[in-house]
């Protein structure tokens, strides 16, 4: 009885999830269309690439409005449900209203593994792909690679520091190095001047250059003409880049942040935005938590209104303490995890307040 009960409820769930999916995706495809009118007019761009490029961009927008389409679809299941006194008939026959939540909150988090999935395998491919089309085809820019960099500082683990004059990635050599290591108290204990360093073997090889001991009471120095610095960081990875962080999995996500702590840049920004794609997987049991109270119980028509306007407002103030918990971030106030669950944790809890408050 119970399993028929599911399956009935889910697949009523699955026909009005799929129904808002559907309609979402047009309203999202619709207003970017008009909003992207003007750059689509400056270029003079054709039908053709209009439609590439907005479907390049779809997936990922289609993930950051899906937890509304999953709300909508939320409300409108149990209102059908209630409009047929379902919801009173399973009640009358004993069926405890917390299995029927817990269910839906089960199908959120499913839905949310769903858009984890999407925005790890298919979004970085997607948003890459738009990347190119608006460039290369659109604007029809020469994708520049940069293979000459100057005046780099480069942070190396065991308290390495390297400044590097200047950089040439495709002839793989670089010039006027100096290399200092520091013990932990920040004292220096050696320097390394070279001329150049080229890259052979899977390490830079120094040439022409000076190395200074300073561990000792008396400092010593060595004149060399080759010599292995012993530093192994590719010269693909000393490249400055730009990235549009939808480009990237996590896996390359972590890979870029590892970079920029080479370079001896801030990272916060990303960080909070790595933590906050796992935090968005649980997203859509926000959803779930927030909208079934605002659904169950709502008898009369002026009742039904009230609780979508509730629910709505609700789901717009989680993003909005998204925003809240990303700026109190990047300002330092919250270190980039907390920031990134925050609103899930705020809301978490409201979400569970108001599950308490459902009458059984």
């Amino acid at each position: 009885m119970t399993k028929i009960l599911y399956k009935y409820i889910i697949k009523h769930f699955a026909k009005i999830f799929l129904f808002t999916v559907v309609t979402f995706s047009l309203v999202i495809i619709i207003l970017e269309s008009f909003k992207h009118t003007n750059f689509y007019m400056e270029h003079r761009t054709s039908l053709h690439l209009i439609i590439l490029h907005l479907i390049s961009k779809f997936p990922e927008w289609l993930i950051q409005g899906l937890p509304i389409a999953t709300l909508l679809a939320l409300l409108f299941s149990f209102d059908n449900l209630s409009k047929r006194n379902e919801i009173t008939a399973m009640k009358a026959a004993g069926v405890n209203i917390w299995w029927i939540i817990t269910m839906f909150l089960i199908i959120g988090f499913v839905i949310g593994v769903g858009s984890f999935a999407v925005g790890e395998f298919i979004v970085p491919k997607t948003s890459l792909y738009s990347e190119i089309i608006k460039k290369e085809r659109i604007q029809k820019k020469q994708t520049l690679v940069r293979i000459d960099s100057y005046n780099q500082i480069i942070a190396l683990p065991n308290n390495i520091r390297m400044t590097i004059g200047h950089l040439n990635t495709q002839t793989y050599i670089m010039r006027n190095i100096i290399i200092e290591k520091y013990n932990n108290d920040f004292d220096i204990q050696s320097l390394i001047i070279a001329e150049e360093a080229t890259w052979k073997n899977g390490s830079w090889i120094l040439r022409n250059g000076v190395m200074r001991d300073f561990d000792t009471d008396f400092w010593n120095e060595t004149y060399f003409k080759y010599c292995d610095a012993n530093i192994n960081i590719t010269p693909e990875d000393l490249e400055v880049k730009n990235v549009h962080y939808g480009t990237m999995n996590i896996w390359t996500f972590k890979k870029y942040i590892d970079r920029l702590k080479i370079f001896a840049q801030a990272t916060i920004r990303e960080r909070i935005v790595l933590n906050a794609r796992f935090s968005a997987v649980f997203a859509h049991v926000i959803v779930m938590m927030i909208g079934i109270p605002f659904s169950i119980g709502s008898g009369r028509k002026s009742s039904k209104i009230l609780s979508f306007t509730l629910a709505l407002f609700a789901i717009f103030a989680y993003w909005g303490t998204q925003a809240i918990g990303k700026s109190l971030g990047e300002n330092l106030i919250l270190p980039p995890f907390v920031a990134a669950w925050f609103p899930n944790i705020v809301f978490s809890i409201i979400g569970i307040y108001l599950l308490v408050k459902v009458k059984k």
